[in-house]
C-alpha cells in the first residue's frame, strides 16, 4: 500500500517535469522591457529613410486599410518558419510545434497547435485563442518554440548591426522613450534569454542582466 502510494506520487511528479516557462521575476522583468523596445525598434525599421528594413529582410506588408497604419501586420512564412509582427506583439509559429503568441505587455507566450495565422489578421480581437500548455506534450513544444522566437530575434538584430552598422541601432534606441537595454547589446540579451542557462553560471541574475542594460543616468 504505501509502496503504491510512493510510485503514484513520483509519476505525478515525473510528469510536471519541463512544465512550465521557468523564468524568474527578474528575467520576466528584463524579458518584458526588451520587447517593448524591440517592438519599438520594428516600428522604426519599418519608417527608416533608406527603405523599410522589414521588408528587405524578408517579410511581406499586409494592411486591413491604407488609411490605418496602425493595422499593419508584417509576415514571414519561410518553409517551417512563420513569423508575424503587428504593433501589439508577435507570433512565431514552426510546423509540428503550433505556435505562440507575445503580447506587447506581458512576456508569458500563449501557445496554440497552429503554425501559421490567417493572412486577414490585423487587431488582437481577431486572433485565435492562445492560452498555457497543458501536459508535457504541450510543454516540450511549446518551451521548444520559446527558445526558437528568441534566438530568432537575436539573429535578426544581429543582421541589423552588419546591415546597417551599430550607429543605426543605437539611434533607433535613442529615440524610444524607456531605452534599457544597450543597443549594441540587443542581440547578445535575446541570445541570453533564448539559452535559459542562467541558473547554470553560477552568478545572481541581476549580475548576468547587468552587461545588457544601459547606464541608469542614459534612460
Amino acid at each position: 500500500m504505501n509502496i503504491s502510494l510512493k510510485e503514484n506520487t513520483h509519476s505525478r511528479k515525473t510528469t510536471r517535469v519541463g512544465q512550465g516557462w521557468c523564468m524568474p521575476q527578474q528575467i520576466l522583468r528584463f524579458g518584458g522591457q526588451l520587447m517593448e523596445q524591440q517592438l519599438w525598434c520594428w516600428g522604426r525599421d519599418v519608417e527608416r529613410v533608406e527603405g523599410n528594413l522589414l521588408m528587405e529582410f524578408g517579410f511581406e506588408r499586409h494592411r486591413e486599410c491604407e488609411i490605418d497604419p496602425q493595422s499593419t501586420c508584417y509576415r514571414l512564412d519561410c518553409d517551417e518558419l512563420h513569423v508575424c509582427l503587428w504593433g501589439f506583439g508577435m507570433f512565431f509559429g514552426r510546423r509540428d510545434l503550433g505556435g505562440l503568441f507575445v503580447n506587447r505587455f506581458d512576456f508569458r507566450p500563449g501557445w496554440a497547435p497552429i503554425e501559421s495565422l490567417a493572412e486577414g489578421i490585423h487587431w488582437p480581437q481577431e486572433l485565435p485563442a492562445f492560452t498555457r500548455p497543458r501536459g508535457r506534450s504541450q510543454w516540450l513544444r511549446a518551451r521548444e518554440l520559446w527558445s526558437g522566437l528568441l534566438g530568432w530575434i537575436a539573429d535578426y538584430e544581429a543582421w541589423v548591426q552588419n546591415a546597417n552598422g551599430e550607429a543605426y541601432r543605437s539611434k533607433t534606441v535613442e529615440t524610444w522613450l524607456r531605452p534599457f537595454v544597450r543597443a549594441e547589446k540587443m542581440s547578445a540579451a535575446w541570445g541570453f534569454l533564448s539559452r535559459q542557462d542562467w541558473s547554470q553560471q553560477g552568478k545572481p541574475i541581476s549580475q548576468l542582466l547587468k552587461c545588457y542594460k544601459l547606464p541608469a543616468e542614459t534612460k
